[in-house]
């Protein structure tokens, strides 16, 4: 499994595979559902619907993951109280996504189109609060480190990732393949 998925063997946990299904999938059917209300088109809130059923799905399972990963983290670990904050954004969310999935799918034959454009609201609020919330989950990966590892620090000598035009410029390819000593990593300088 190393070889295959690295980085899944790599992680701390599963929530991160699911977290971009919600979220896509949900800005998906917004965006159908949207556009089948202002063109008439019944095939593209059909494509918004489906959209949503699977988004909603995606949701409970990345509500469920995000609850095992939550309970692996430890109440002393930095940033753990902002965990609940993302946690309350992503049910309030999903709750939204389960009520619209279920008002969409009552309406799936005979809406008016009052009733459609409810659900085009009700997909707007489920938008915005999954917003809301994916981007405290992403406060706390990349401010807090949150389900990550520790990268190691570099030493910071002899080594530059800057944009050098001059003639003594390395390409990527070639960037640590010179056997000058300044250049050649030290131990413990992986990166």
């Amino acid at each position: 499994m190393d070889d295959l998925l690295p980085g899944l063997s790599q992680s701390l946990n599963v929530h991160p595979l699911f977290v971009h299904f919600p979220i896509a999938l949900w800005s998906f059917a917004f965006l159908l559902w949207t556009l089948g209300q202002f063109l008439d088109r019944k095939d593209l809130g059909s494509a918004g619907r489906w959209a949503l059923y699977a988004g909603t799905l995606g949701g409970l399972l990345t509500v469920a993951t995000g609850y095992i990963a939550s309970n692996g983290l430890g109440h002393d670990s930095p940033g753990h109280d902002f965990v609940h904050v993302h946690r309350d954004f992503m049910l309030v969310a999903t709750g939204f996504a389960i009520l619209t999935t279920g008002l969409a799918f009552f309406l799936r034959n005979n809406a008016s189109p009052k009733a459609n454009w409810l659900v085009t609201g009700a997909l707007f609020l489920t938008v915005t609060i999954t917003t809301l919330g994916a981007d405290r989950g992403a406060m706390l990966v990349y401010t807090y480190g949150m389900g990550t590892k520790t990268a190691p620090k570099g030493s910071g000598s002899g080594h530059s990732h800057g944009a050098s035009a001059g003639p003594s410029a390395k390409s990527p390819a070639d960037h640590h393949s010179s056997s000058n000593s300044k250049d050649s990593p030290t131990e413990g300088d992986h990166h």
